[in-house]
């Protein structure tokens, strides 16, 4: 317990100078350069002193969406050192081969939120380390997973980083287990922290499903969200009529977000 706490204290204390978040597949596009299709990708390049690093949340389930948008960012994978699969969704994990082989090398782990017979029988013939991350897991310090969250028929986990300067970034899938309970867990892996920050799918369909989440967005008193994937127009535009033009922020394929 004792090693466990020092190692936790060690992982928050060092400083994660900003991230930048990139959207790089989404049911709709930012611009016509970039396709689109229904399914999630996000780019996380993160910041240390001296270094950067990357992790891949998501694949999509359309390899040729990946590799189009990927190469229109002229996105360079050599400081890739994770893959964070958020659930067992085909439009989330469905390009996950394609897309370790366009990355191209094997210096990685994925982080997988159960497990998952098939995937991890192909990541080891790939010759590519895997986690099951049922707990939180610090990837790198001041960036970790939820925990995995929802039921045993569907597990679901979030990726948060914690930015010195700014506060807790919460990136997610599909929130299959509910926006709350996400944010719950965020903060309990860097307890004390803000979330300042949200981004993903949040699996609403109704504005008045959106006006509620908003209302929990300004209850947290969040700075910056962004919707997008599984989240329908009407329930973005019920966050959007809550949260306000200065905290809501539009997404889809080719957008970034950058904190610091």
């Amino acid at each position: 317990m004792a090693l466990e706490t020092a190692m936790a204290t060690e992982t928050i204390s060092e400083e994660v100078l900003g991230v930048i978040v990139t959207t790089l597949v989404d049911n709709q596009s930012a611009q016509s350069s970039f396709s689109s299709v229904h399914g999630l990708s996000l780019h996380i390049e993160v910041q240390f002193p001296g270094r950067s690093e990357a992790i891949l949340m998501d694949t999509s389930g359309s390899a040729q969406v990946f590799r189009h948008n990927t190469q229109a960012l002229n996105m360079d994978f050599a400081n890739l050192r994770a893959v964070v699969i958020s659930h067992f969704h085909h439009d989330h994990f469905g390009a996950l081969e394609p897309a370790l082989e366009l990355i191209g090398h094997r210096d990685l782990v994925v982080y997988l939120p159960a497990h998952h017979d098939t995937i991890e029988h192909t990541l080891s013939e790939l010759h590519v380390r895997s986690q099951v991350a049922e707990e939180s897991k610090m990837i790198r310090s001041g960036v970790a997973t939820t925990g995995s969250l929802g039921s045993a028929r569907l597990k679901e986990q979030g990726l948060v980083i914690n930015v010195e300067s700014y506060g807790l970034v919460l990136l997610t899938g599909c929130a299959h287990p509910k926006v709350g309970p996400m944010i719950k867990s965020s903060k309990k892996v860097f307890p004390g922290r803000p979330l300042q920050a949200m981004i993903g799918g949040f699996h609403l369909k109704t504005e008045e499903e959106g006006i509620k989440v908003g209302e929990l967005f300004v209850k947290e008193e969040l700075r910056l969200v962004s919707p997008c994937h599984c989240t329908s127009k009407e329930a973005k535009a019920g966050i959007r009529s809550v949260v306000g033009e200065e905290a809501y922020r539009e997404n889809g394929s080719g957008t970034s977000f950058t904190f610091q």
